[in-house]
């Protein structure tokens, strides 16, 4: 109690400092206490798709090298390479996140989106909220059956066409080039990066459409994307890692 009384006293005698010291530690709590909610939103997150402890990202000497992170490094020769001998694994995907303009005209309006491989989203076990999503079909230049076709998100499904069924089916230029609405994906998928979501997503195949000369998989220098590989039930991690290096020459 005497050792009470004497720091009362203490911080009577000197309020102004006393007063700073309370803030302080009242920041620093609230300063950590921002930072966990921070680093659970972002790292400790499961991600929204089937089974993610399935699912690895993987790179190669070159992009660890290079300082990518995990899963980025690769360009669209050694993904194509890949996905022709993925038949140890359960699924592979491969995908890189763009900028693109949704105006037809005037004040442009940017969007985040993603070009990905045909079965970006079966690998991720991914279904549609209403239509359909990408197969290997329409992962060919030019398009496949349906000709240039987009996977939009449920924010921008909302925000731009109200939730409406109708447009399934409807037209969304992107960078000026009309491509034809086939789905929608479910409100809690927001992509691949915990704190990054995405509003329109593209086939790796009609990148040259959109974005002509400077398409990212007519470039070998552009180590652009991310390859990720669902793990078959019960493979283990080294197994799969042996896989690799066998068809790595």
């Amino acid at each position: 109690m005497r050792d009470l009384r004497l720091a009362v006293r203490a911080l009577r005698a000197t309020p102004i400092v006393s007063c700073v010291a309370a803030l302080s530690l009242a920041l620093g709590i609230g300063a950590n206490t921002a930072i966990f909610s921070l680093v659970n939103s972002l790292l400790l997150r499961t991600l929204p798709v089937a089974e993610p402890h399935r699912l690895v990202t993987i790179a190669s000497d070159r992009a660890v090298g290079m300082g990518f992170k995990a899963g980025l490094g690769w360009n669209y020769g050694m993904w194509d390479r890949l996905r022709q001998r993925a038949q140890p694994f359960g699924g592979a995907a491969a995908w890189s996140a763009q900028r693109f303009n949704l105006a037809k005209g005037g004040e442009s309006q940017p969007v985040d989106g993603l070009v990905v491989s045909g079965d970006f989203f079966a690998t991720l076990g991914v279904p549609a909220l209403l239509g359909r999503t990408f197969t290997a079909a329409d992962d060919v230049r030019g398009g496949g059956p349906d000709g240039p076709v987009a996977v939009v998100s449920y924010g921008l499904w909302q925000r731009r066409f109200g939730g409406s069924a109708t447009s399934i089916g409807s037209s969304l230029d992107v960078d000026g080039v009309p491509v034809t609405i086939i789905g929608v994906t479910p409100p809690e998928f927001y992509g691949v990066e915990v704190g990054r979501a995405f509003d329109v997503a593209l086939p790796l195949g009609i990148e040259p459409l959109v974005r002509g000369r400077k398409a990212s998989i007519d470039q070998p220098r552009s180590f652009f994307l991310f390859i990720m590989l669902r793990l078959k039930p019960g493979q283990p991690l080294d197994a799969a890692a042996a896989a690799l290096r066998a068809m790595q020459p």
